[in-house]
């Protein structure tokens, strides 16, 4: 006879049979709303498309230190040894995801502080290191001394990273798309990361990205604000 199984049963002790037949489909709302994920709340249509990258990109960043943080409280177990594969991964999306988000709107700035028009694109591949390069050159032409250092530390990190390799799929697979072996199965020395100075170095990173990347969200609204009340009351000027 079958079992009828709640989701609050040791799942261990039930049947598989029985489990999939009686566990819930996980997309539907149960109308728990504390346990539950909302996935298009931060990602509606109100918003724009280089504040959804950043969305996705503070919850790479979140979850890498939040891995960190519980590896640094207790590794008897020696879970660093692989959690570090997703924590590294996530490390290297959330650069990605905030940088192609970063520069599609550092490029409308540009535009807008010459009263010109740019639309949202997002460019660029996996190459985070080619990324950075984007956005500092574009805080160049823009003049945007300010904000030089703070992506120069954003280059340091990555070319400590590109230093070991610059294959990024090194966090997902042991071996690259063409069959080599990575360069932490490849080599015989240990490589080690330290957890603690690796915890600064993503806390900094993390800080950089989502503060200017929100600045020059503000910085746009502001201008397209103005240039419309301007537009309004003196026309095409």
């Amino acid at each position: 006879m079958n079992k009828k199984v709640g989701i609050e049963d040791d799942w261990l002790l039930v049947e598989t049979k029985d489990l999939m037949r009686n566990l819930p489909n996980y997309f539907d709302f149960t109308g728990d709303i504390d346990n539950s994920s909302y996935l298009n709340w931060r990602f509606d249509s109100f918003i724009n498309l280089e504040n959804q990258f950043y969305n996705i990109g503070k919850a790479y960043f979140e979850t890498s230190l939040a891995l960190i943080d519980l590896c640094l409280s207790d590794n008897r177990d020696k879970k660093a040894d692989i959690w570090i594969f997703p924590i590294m991964f996530n490390v290297v999306h959330g650069i990605e995801v905030y940088l192609k988000g970063f520069n599609s709107q550092l490029k409308i700035l540009n535009k807008l502080e010459n009263e010109e028009h740019e639309k949202t694109k997002i460019e660029g591949k996996h190459d985070i290191k080619q990324l950075c390069q984007v956005a500092i050159g574009q805080i160049k032409a823009g003049n945007r001394n300010d904000i030089l250092d703070e992506f120069l530390f954003l280059q340091k990190f990555i070319d400590i990273l590109y230093d070991n390799t610059n294959d990024m799929t090194f966090a997902r697979y042991p071996i690259t798309a063409k069959g080599a072996r990575h360069f932490y199965v490849e080599q015989k020395d240990n490589i080690t990361i330290d957890l603690n100075i690796f915890k600064v170095w993503v806390k900094r990173v993390y800080h950089i990205l989502d503060s200017f990347t929100g600045f020059v969200d503000y910085q746009i609204d502001e201008i397209s604000n103005w240039l419309y009340e301007m537009q309004l009351e003196y026309g095409n000027y």
